[in-house]
């Protein structure tokens, strides 16, 4: 039997790099954030806590994502559609630096490839088999 990445046409492969590359992102910052290397965030206290917590959260999510999404769960395109749009937005919410358009860029190069591919993520799995 195949491995299943031999099955991934080339776009769902880029839209899974895209989401762990954001996974990574988010999980170098909430680090970063936790021992104090963000000067701007020292200051700021517990709310410091929060955003490091929020952001291991958001790495964690987007790599449960990045798995459940490899494996076709219906509910994961749903919920990785919302969580990318959200991301995406909340980017640019705030003021916009180097670090909020590449999040930016890979939540929305990561959307409109779900979109494109929104077929093959809500395809039932069986169907998928009998067309290789």
């Amino acid at each position: 039997m195949k491995n299943i990445m031999n099955r991934l046409p080339g776009s769902v492969s880029a839209t899974l790099i895209l989401i762990l590359c954001n996974a990574a992102f988010w999980f170098v910052f909430a680090v970063l954030t936790a021992v104090g290397a963000i000067q701007s965030l020292n200051a700021l206290g517990a709310i410091r806590w929060i955003m490091a917590i929020l952001a291991f959260g958001a790495s964690g999510v987007l790599v449960g994502l990045g798995l459940l999404l490899s494996r076709r769960n219906r509910p994961a395109y749903y919920f990785g559609v919302m969580v990318l749009a959200v991301i995406a937005l909340l980017s640019i919410a705030d003021q916009v630096g180097l670090p909020d358009l590449v999040t930016l860029g890979a939540s929305l190069a990561a959307l409109v490839l779900m979109i494109k591919d929104r077929l093959w993520y809500l395809q039932p799995k069986n169907a998928a088999l009998k067309q290789d």
